[in-house]
C-alpha cells in the first residue's frame, strides 16, 4: 500500500511539471535547477522533458538528443554540465 500511495505521487508530480512545461509556467533551465534537489524530477527522461515544452514533439525532442550526443535513456540526474549546456543553446537558439 505505502509503495502504491508513492507511485501515485510521483506521478502526479511528474505530470503537474509536464504541464507547467507545456503552459510556459517553467523553463528548461529552471526544470535542470529544480532536477539537482528534487529526486523525483531527477529520475524524468530528458527526453520526456524536452516532449513536454511547447512546440517539441517526439521528432524534434529526439533530433535535439542526437545533436546534443545525450543517449535517448539518459535521466536528468545523468546529464552531466557540458550536455545540459548543449541543450540550454540548443533550446535558445531553436525556430519554432
Amino acid at each position: 500500500m505505502a509503495a502504491s500511495a508513492k507511485a501515485v505521487i510521483v506521478r502526479t508530480k511528474r505530470a503537474a511539471l509536464r504541464k507547467q512545461l507545456k503552459d510556459s509556467q517553467i523553463s528548461f533551465t529552471e526544470v535542470l535547477a529544480v532536477a539537482v534537489t528534487d529526486e523525483i524530477i531527477s529520475g524524468m527522461k530528458v527526453v520526456t522533458i524536452l516532449e513536454s515544452l511547447p512546440g517539441i514533439g517526439k521528432i524534434k525532442a529526439a533530433a535535439l538528443m542526437d545533436t546534443c550526443d545525450i543517449a535517448h535513456s539518459r535521466r536528468m540526474k545523468g546529464l552531466g554540465t557540458t550536455q545540459s549546456q548543449k541543450l540550454r543553446t540548443a533550446l535558445n537558439g531553436r525556430a519554432l
